[in-house]
């Protein structure tokens, strides 16, 4: 469970030239950065967005100890998602110490190059993510630049809700908001993440996704989850929120320990082709927080 909520953050996009002249602030936390020229506050994750160039800049802060993280980026664990390590180094960055890795990734016919800033401490680490294609290798000094510029503001207003492009009512309920983490809310029972209790994630598709079946990528999203292999659906029918169609599951899944485990997912698909999408884990209770996780769904809507 330690890791459960932790994923591999690898967006594909490509930079303009360029850098702005200040500091700009990352909705929903307390960091800041100066972007490459023709960037704009992203609208679907914490970060820079140029739609025309298909460019992204983003952070995200994971509750994980930075060493955990930092050790977790091999070749090998690289390799099986499909990305070739270049480079890990460890540099100095703000009075301490922090890694960059440079990694290649192919996609639709293209070589894309991600830098990775990593820095934090035993308790949260923070990654921020620039990308472009091999083929303008030559704007490295620029996204470089950009991720080095980061700063922490303890003032700064970092409310999840902020940065997130959808809203849920968990009025009535036991659950608690805790972060906003890669374009998604997370909930949790007890206000903590890894947490033994019951989970909520509430997020949206950070780029368009080509989805020919919806109902089988609703059921093969349900089996990339953290230890999805063991989830089996048990119901799936359709479903409309917001005015926006798509898949409600209820699945069967298990624990690293073997015990059962409630899953509930709801993904949501919009015209344009991305998709929004809920997911309720729980070991306890399952009938009730069944019962909570479809209250809320119901209450989903999009800014």
């Amino acid at each position: 469970m330690k890791n459960r909520f932790l994923v591999s953050f690898l967006l594909l996009g490509q930079i303009v030239f360029g850098q702005t002249e200040k500091l700009i602030k990352v909705a929903g936390t307390k960091y800041s950065l100066i972007p490459p020229g023709g960037f704009v506050a992203a609208t679907t994750f914490s970060g820079f967005q140029n739609t025309e160039a298909g460019a992204s800049i983003m952070i995200n802060e994971l509750p994980a100890p930075y060493q955990s993280i930092v050790d977790g980026f091999t070749a090998d664990a690289l390799k099986t998602k499909g990305v070739t390590l270049v480079s890990k180094q460890t540099i100095d960055f703000n009075n301490s110490k922090a890694t960059l890795i440079f990694v290649t990734q192919p996609a639709n016919g293209t070589t894309y190059i991600k830098q990775v800033l990593i820095f934090g401490d035993t308790k949260q680490t923070v990654l921020v993510n620039g990308i472009y294609p091999e083929a303008s290798k030559d704007i490295e000094a620029k996204v470089k630049d950009a991720l080095l510029s980061t700063v922490y503001n303890a003032s700064q207003n970092e409310n999840p809700l902020d940065a997130a492009t959808f809203t849920i009512d968990i009025t009535g309920t036991d659950f608690k908001l805790i972060k906003y983490i890669s374009s998604s809310l997370v909930y949790s029972t007890d206000g903590k993440i890894p947490t033994e209790k019951p989970t909520l994630i509430v997020g949206n598709s950070i780029a368009k996704v080509p989805v020919e079946n919806q109902k089988k990528y609703a059921e093969e999203r349900l089996k990339k989850l953290p230890g999805g292999e063991h989830n089996v659906v048990r119901e799936i029918k359709e479903i409309t929120i917001d005015n926006l169609k798509g898949f409600e599951i209820i699945g069967d899944g298990k624990t690293k320990d073997d015990k059962a485990e409630l899953i509930y997912q709801v993904m949501l698909f919009t015209d344009e082709g991305g998709y929004y999408i809920l997911v309720g884990q729980a070991k306890e209770e399952f009938e009730k927080n069944l019962e909570t996780f479809k209250k809320i769904a119901k209450t989903f809507k999009r800014k």
